[in-house]
């Protein structure tokens, strides 16, 4: 029974719960009204009849109304039969055009509903971003149609992004790989090539490859953030001690001070995740830095305005403040930088190894818990990057 009522339309629903709830009050009142005139006929037993005559004692005398009226009993039979006859047949005609009405109307009531059903079936990929018109009428199709309207914004937005993402993931796949192959044709055409030139061949081929390689990592990292657990209590303090003491080499090649601020903040999330939002802005810090310059992490509790929270209002947050001494960011290029692939200096980032995914890995971690990451300031003496971290 169930898997049937699942297998009718809404307008057929309706119509069978509404005809179920006139039928149980029609016969309800059928019994009711049925039950009250037949006990009125069966009480017609005997009268009481009163003669008040002026000026003497009234006189009282009962009547056998089957004296005076032999066929009473078999008409007061013939009136009953008939009453409850007619009762079941009015009672079998109300339920029958309530349940028309009912079919009828909610067609009309549900047609919006339709039309809607229908303009949603022709969307498809290409037309994500055509909304939908909103009806004036105000009523629950408007704001769903509404609401189905900003899902639609938030789907072509996102889809869109992927489409981007795609198309730089596939252009930064192929430029090494289109390296190797134009390298190595050249020297396939070479009839004696020296023991240099295989040397050179072989160093290309182990540097392309290890980009390659890397940028496979990352994209693997940023897929699998979402299914990540983020329910652990973590220090920021000591986590930012951790990476510090894992790139500490990476900054003693460059004579680059690591500093840490006293200062420290709990959160919740995952120590995996928010270790390597750290690490990139600590290692983009170092990598872009002056030689003999400085990185400072500064741990404090504040207020912020998150873009990931669902109330316009400042928020109790984490900030995690990485300072460097290097020549700073453009300010046309500072929202930018979060973006997948983009490189202010792309020569000098890959030359350096950057496959331009650090800071955009990074602002999905920020976002996975519910905070975000952006450029607080930056000039000619340095920047200053804060990820905010909701504090719960």
């Amino acid at each position: 029974m169930k898997n049937f009522s699942k297998k009718l339309s809404l307008q057929w629903r309706l119509t069978l719960v509404i005809t179920l709830l006139v039928s149980v009050t029609c016969i309800l009142m059928y019994f009711f009204i049925s039950r009250s005139a037949v006990t009125g006929m069966e009480n017609l037993e005997n009268y009481i009849v009163q003669v008040d005559e002026t000026g003497s004692e009234p006189i009282t005398f009962h009547v056998d109304p089957a004296v005076l009226f032999p066929d009473l009993s078999d008409q007061v039979q013939s009136t009953k039969d008939l009453f409850r006859i007619r009762s079941i047949i009015a009672t079998g005609i109300i339920i029958l055009l309530s349940s028309i009405g009912t079919y009828f109307i909610s067609r009309h009531a549900l047609s919006p509903l339709h039309e809607l059903s229908t303009k949603i079936e022709k969307i498809q990929a290409q037309n994500l971003s055509e909304s939908l018109e909103i009806p004036e009428s105000n009523d629950a199709i408007s704001h769903l149609t509404a609401s189905f309207n900003e899902m639609l914004s938030r789907l072509d937005d996102a889809f869109t992004a992927q489409k981007q993402f795609s198309a730089s993931a596939a252009h930064e796949l192929r430029t090494p790989l289109a390296v190797m192959q134009t390298n190595l044709e050249v020297f396939a055409r070479k009839k004696e090539p020296s023991t240099e030139e295989y040397r050179e061949i072989f160093s290309m081929v182990q540097e392309q490859t290890g980009r390659l390689s890397h940028l496979a990592e990352v994209l693997l990292d940023m897929t699998g953030i979402q299914t990540v657990e983020r329910s652990e209590t973590i220090s920021l303090a000591e986590l930012t001690e951790e990476v510090f003491c894992d790139l500490a080499s990476v900054a003693e090649q460059k004579q680059i001070e690591l500093i840490q601020r006293d200062g420290d903040c709990t959160v919740t999330g995952s120590y995996l995740l928010l270790y390597r939002a750290v690490y990139n802005l600590v290692e983009n810090a170092i990598k872009y830095n002056h030689s003999s310059g400085k990185v400072t992490v500064n741990i404090h509790p504040g207020k912020a305005v998150l873009a990931a929270a669902s109330q316009p209002h400042p928020a109790d947050c984490a900030f995690v403040e990485i300072s460097d001494t290097g020549i700073g960011i453009p300010p046309e290029y500072q929202e930018k930088i979060f973006a997948p692939f983009f490189r202010v200096d792309k020569s000098r980032s890959r030359a350096m190894g950057g496959a331009g995914l650090g800071l955009a890995l990074v602002t999905e971690i920020a976002r996975q818990h519910g905070g975000q990451v952006k450029v607080l300031e930056s000039n000619a003496k340095g920047s200053t990057i804060a990820l905010m971290l909701p504090i719960k």
